[in-house]
């Protein structure tokens, strides 16, 4: 998968402008006051709720492929240069799980509205904040070990700077939201008002929930680079061979018999026919027809039917022929070819030949049929041309 580098700009994009998006759509709604408010109040009510919880849900995606991008790009670094590997330890690995974290709570907040379900809504703002502020933590720390090798210093400085905002604006988010909830009097907390009481610290908290998200949104943007030296390849799929998994009764087809010419002419003298066409029975009336067939056709056309259709030829090859001393043109030798077939062929390789040659057959007698026809229809002609003639010379 290569133009890595788009991941963190699709993050940036897509959170921001669900962000503004729904904002926007709110405050046409009617359904929250122009002045701030918090961006999860924006998302309260349908449409823009449903909008944002499918928007906020594919950015989570994404930001999971970023984060996971994100460990095996510093799993390589620190294979190819140990001293990365002995700086960072287990922080890399840690990381990555506390960032997931985080987006299961971006995922909660944006899918579990305040007004339907308050304290899973807080949950999920607590997970998105506080793991998405630990998570920038660890990868400003990185940031200084990797930045030799992918990176620079003053990048990591930045990162240690949005991290340090993002500390301190989630603090403020938290304290004065509690404080905002705590003197508010009004009756509806998405259209908070001035006389409504809380409004200033309502105000700080809503306006620091915004630089918080917006820090957030920035500090992927900063991957953007490091992202374009490298591509990943799809995972690797192993089959895992677990003791006892082939341990089964294969599904095989009953076993069908083999008869010899012996039971073929004692099964008809029992007449087959009239017995039920199911099991060893079955199998042995087919191959009963298929044996009437090829001798019924063996003996009206000859060997040379068998020999021209390049049928036996298919079957048997020559050196075989010669070597079995089969006679094609004795018509002792008829039962000796069927068991030479009969052993070449299943019953369904003997059904389509006994097809074929009745097939042949057919055709053959209407070439007969055809060329007597022709011979009575040109002695007709000629016998009525014979008497037309005397005829004419009579009047004549």
């Amino acid at each position: 998968m290569s133009k890595l580098y788009l991941l963190p700009i699709s993050v940036f994009l897509m959170f921001n402008f669900t962000f503004i998006g729904t904002y926007i759509a709110a405050v046409l709604q009617g359904h929250v006051v122009p002045t701030v408010p918090y961006i999860s109040d924006a998302a309260t009510y349908s449409p823009e709720s449903c909008v944002f919880g499918q928007l906020i849900s594919i950015g989570c995606v994404l930001l999971g492929i970023t984060i996971y991008v994100r460990l095996r790009q510093i799993q390589e670094i620190s294979l190819r240069h140990p001293d990365v590997q002995v700086a960072i330890g287990r922080i890399n690995g840690s990381a990555f799980w506390v960032g997931m974290g985080s987006c299961l709570g971006v995922s909660i907040v944006g899918n579990f509205q305040e007004t339907n379900v308050r304290p899973v809504h807080y949950v999920g703002a607590f997970l998105a904040f506080g793991l998405g502020t630990v998570y920038y933590w660890m990868q400003a720390y990185i940031s200084y070990y990797v930045q030799p090798y992918v990176g620079s210093m003053v990048k990591a400085h930045v990162r240690l700077a949005i991290a340090a905002i993002c500390t301190v604006f989630f603090i403020i988010v938290a304290v004065t939201g509690i404080i905002s909830h705590i003197l508010f009097n009004g009756t509806d907390p998405r259209k908070w008002y001035p006389s409504d009481g809380g409004w200033e610290y309502h105000v700080a908290s809503s306006i620091s929930e915004w630089i918080v998200a917006t820090a957030f949104c920035f500090y992927i943007l900063t991957f953007t680079d490091e992202f374009r030296l490298m591509q990943l390849d799809h995972p690797p799929l192993i089959f895992i061979e677990v003791e006892g998994s082939t341990n089964y009764e294969p599904v095989i087809n009953e076993p069908q018999r083999s008869f010899s010419l012996n039971d073929l002419h004692l099964l008809q003298l029992d007449g087959v026919s009239n017995t039920p066409k199911t099991g060893p029975r079955r199998h042995a009336e087919q191959v009963c027809d298929s044996y009437n067939c090829i001798i019924n056709i063996r003996s009206s056309f000859g060997s040379q039917l068998l020999t021209e259709s390049g049928l036996l030829g298919e079957l048997l090859p020559s050196q075989s022929l010669a070597d079995s001393g089969l006679d094609l043109c004795c018509p002792s030798s008829e039962l000796e070819l069927f068991e030479a077939v009969r052993h070449k062929l299943d019953p369904r390789k003997l059904a389509s030949l006994s097809l074929s040659l009745m097939l042949v057959a057919i055709l053959e007698a209407l070439h007969t049929l055809t060329v007597y026809f022709s011979d009575n229809l040109k002695h007709s002609y000629l016998k009525t041309c014979g008497v037309l003639s005397t005829i004419t010379s009579q009047k004549g």
